[in-house]
């Protein structure tokens, strides 16, 4: 069956965030991810120091141009930070001395890295004064998800009336404990009507029993899932990185950061997720198509 994922950090042993990643090593983790029934895939590579990430979206860059997207499979680059919320648990795992607020000339800088590849581009609408990172990439094509944030519902409905399209792998990249009315989960249900989510399906990141209730709500022409893949997918359980940071993956696919035990990413592949599926999604095979492929598909005309 089609699929399409629009956020893959790394898989079968190879992370894209690594420093010392090779063109060869890239190249073999596409051709596996290619096999295993993505259609199309974003390589993702999140927070880091400018110079770093810049140079690390600038070299998977060069290869995709030299190799051609169709023939490696690659629907586009998607950027997670740096332009993200520094609060504990709202970051994840992303390393907080890199995390920084919008500046429109390091957003072009990021951007110009990427060569015209950038299909995605994930950021907190509170770290994006007057919303004009999310209006400039909104202007340049790509398309403007909020994540790892902690936006208020006005600066939610601010970042939505500048552009901003979706939300990145909801009930993740969020604390642990929230205030029971006025939180991010609610915010995002409030505007389900003006944004698309995307939700990591593993059963481990959010239950089952929860991706079925917010199918229900959002409607399946909404929701995008993503298997948020790190370098442990289609591996076994071990010890793991992600941008040098250390990750545990436990024998039930669990990812566990070992410095501070928050999840890093999914030990997944989204076929994976498509065998879960039926556990959470109740118009089989329908919402599927619409879930694992058109949705993406349209959202970012692939």
């Amino acid at each position: 069956m089609r699929s399409i994922d629009i956020q893959v950090n790394g898989a079968y042993g190879v992370d894209f965030n690594d420093d010392n990643l090779t063109k060869p090593a890239f190249l073999d983790a596409c051709e596996k991810l290619a096999s295993s029934g993505v259609e199309l895939f974003f390589p993702t590579l999140i927070t880091a120091p400018i110079d770093v990430l810049c140079q690390r979206i600038a070299k998977i860059a060069g290869w995709i141009q030299e190799e051609s997207q169709e023939k490696i499979h690659v629907g586009g680059l998607h950027i997670e930070g740096p332009f993200i919320s520094a609060k504990p648990g709202y970051r994840g795992t992303h390393p907080l001395e890199a995390i920084q607020p919008v500046q429109l000339e390091t957003l072009q800088r990021i951007v110009e890295a990427g060569g015209g590849l950038i299909k995605q581009f994930t950021l907190a609408p509170e770290c994006d004064p007057q919303f004009s990172g999310i209006a400039w990439l909104s202007s340049q094509g790509i398309v403007p998800f909020a994540g790892h944030t902690d936006a208020t519902i006005d600066q939610l409905r601010g970042a939505i009336d500048h552009g901003l399209r979706g939300f990145t792998h909801l009930g993740n990249g969020c604390a642990l404990e929230v205030l029971r009315h006025d939180n991010i989960l609610h915010r995002v249900l409030a505007l389900r009507s003006d944004i698309i989510i995307s939700v990591i399906a593993d059963g481990i990141h959010v239950p089952f029993w929860l991706l079925k209730t917010w199918l229900e709500v959002f409607g399946a022409d909404r929701v995008i899932v993503t298997s948020d893949s790190m370098s442990a997918a289609g591996m076994p359980s071990g010890e793991y990185e992600i941008g040098g940071q250390p990750i545990s993956v436990d024998e039930n696919r669990r990812t566990i950061h070992r410095d501070h035990q928050y999840l890093a990413g999914s030990a997944s592949l989204l076929q994976d997720m498509e065998k879960l599926a039926p556990q959470w999604v109740t118009d089989w095979p329908g919402s599927r198509e619409s879930l694992f492929y058109s949705n993406a598909k349209n959202l970012f005309r692939l």
